[in-house]
Protein backbone atom coordinates (compact mmCIF):
# COMPACT_ATOMS: atom_id res chain seq x y z
CA UNK A 1 0.00 0.00 0.00
CA UNK A 2 1.53 3.55 -0.92
CA UNK A 3 1.67 5.94 1.66
CA UNK A 4 0.58 10.10 0.93
CA UNK A 5 2.11 12.46 3.07
CA UNK A 6 -0.20 15.81 2.74
CA UNK A 7 1.51 19.41 3.84
CA UNK A 8 -0.92 21.91 4.54
CA UNK A 9 1.01 25.38 5.09
CA UNK A 10 -1.30 27.36 3.57
CA UNK A 11 -4.60 28.02 5.89
CA UNK A 12 -6.39 28.74 2.02
CA UNK A 13 -6.20 25.55 1.30
CA UNK A 14 -6.90 23.30 4.43
CA UNK A 15 -10.17 22.27 3.05
CA UNK A 16 -8.83 21.15 -0.17
CA UNK A 17 -5.97 19.67 1.20
CA UNK A 18 -8.84 17.67 3.27
CA UNK A 19 -10.40 16.93 0.34
CA UNK A 20 -7.25 15.66 -1.59
CA UNK A 21 -6.59 13.37 1.60
CA UNK A 22 -10.27 11.63 1.39
CA UNK A 23 -9.91 10.74 -2.35
CA UNK A 24 -6.11 8.91 -1.89
CA UNK A 25 -7.96 7.20 0.63
CA UNK A 26 -10.79 5.76 -1.61
CA UNK A 27 -8.07 5.11 -3.95
CA UNK A 28 -6.48 2.40 -0.97
CA UNK A 29 -3.50 4.75 0.31
CA UNK A 30 -2.68 5.21 3.53
CA UNK A 31 -2.94 8.91 4.46
CA UNK A 32 -1.46 10.96 6.66
CA UNK A 33 -2.59 15.12 6.55
CA UNK A 34 0.07 17.38 8.29
CA UNK A 35 -1.56 21.03 9.19
CA UNK A 36 1.95 22.88 9.75
CA UNK A 37 2.37 26.37 11.00
CA UNK A 38 -0.94 27.93 11.41
CA UNK A 39 -4.17 27.03 13.42
CA UNK A 40 -7.44 25.66 11.64
CA UNK A 41 -9.02 28.80 9.85
CA UNK A 42 -12.68 28.22 9.31
CA UNK A 43 -13.62 24.78 10.82
CA UNK A 44 -17.22 24.38 9.43
CA UNK A 45 -19.97 22.04 9.23
CA UNK A 46 -18.27 20.56 6.02
CA UNK A 47 -14.84 20.75 7.41
CA UNK A 48 -15.73 18.89 10.58
CA UNK A 49 -18.18 16.15 8.38
CA UNK A 50 -14.57 15.61 6.28
CA UNK A 51 -12.57 15.00 9.21
CA UNK A 52 -15.01 12.39 10.72
CA UNK A 53 -14.58 10.41 7.37
CA UNK A 54 -10.97 10.94 7.34
CA UNK A 55 -10.63 9.19 10.54
CA UNK A 56 -13.35 6.63 10.12
CA UNK A 57 -11.69 6.26 6.93
CA UNK A 58 -7.86 5.17 8.45
CA UNK A 59 -6.59 8.18 8.18
CA UNK A 60 -4.26 10.23 10.16
CA UNK A 61 -4.03 13.83 11.02
CA UNK A 62 -1.13 15.81 12.67
CA UNK A 63 -0.09 18.83 13.45
CA UNK A 64 2.42 21.56 15.08
CA UNK A 65 -0.21 23.95 16.14
CA UNK A 66 -1.23 22.62 19.82
CA UNK A 67 -4.91 24.84 19.42
CA UNK A 68 -5.18 22.42 16.56
CA UNK A 69 -4.79 19.23 18.84
CA UNK A 70 -6.68 20.20 21.93
CA UNK A 71 -9.45 22.40 20.13
CA UNK A 72 -9.73 19.89 16.87
CA UNK A 73 -8.32 15.92 17.82
CA UNK A 74 -5.32 16.30 15.39
CA UNK A 75 -2.07 14.83 17.14
CA UNK A 76 0.07 16.79 18.20
CA UNK A 77 3.52 16.73 16.40
CA UNK A 78 6.86 18.60 16.22
CA UNK A 79 8.02 19.54 13.27
CA UNK A 80 11.35 17.38 13.71
CA UNK A 81 9.35 14.75 13.31
CA UNK A 82 7.10 15.60 11.26
CA UNK A 83 9.61 15.70 8.73
CA UNK A 84 11.02 12.45 9.27
CA UNK A 85 7.55 10.97 8.93
CA UNK A 86 6.90 13.26 5.60
CA UNK A 87 10.57 11.71 3.71
CA UNK A 88 8.73 8.00 4.36
CA UNK A 89 6.03 9.20 2.08
CA UNK A 90 5.74 7.24 -1.02
CA UNK A 91 4.03 10.47 -2.53
CA UNK A 92 4.10 13.79 -0.90
CA UNK A 93 1.25 16.65 -1.98
CA UNK A 94 2.17 20.17 -0.38
CA UNK A 95 -0.53 22.79 -0.26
Amino acid sequence: MQHAAIIVKEPRQQFEALRTSLGLLQAGMQVQMFMLQHEIENMNEAFIKRMVRLDDSGGQRFSDNVENARKYGFTHITMARAADQIRRADIIIPF
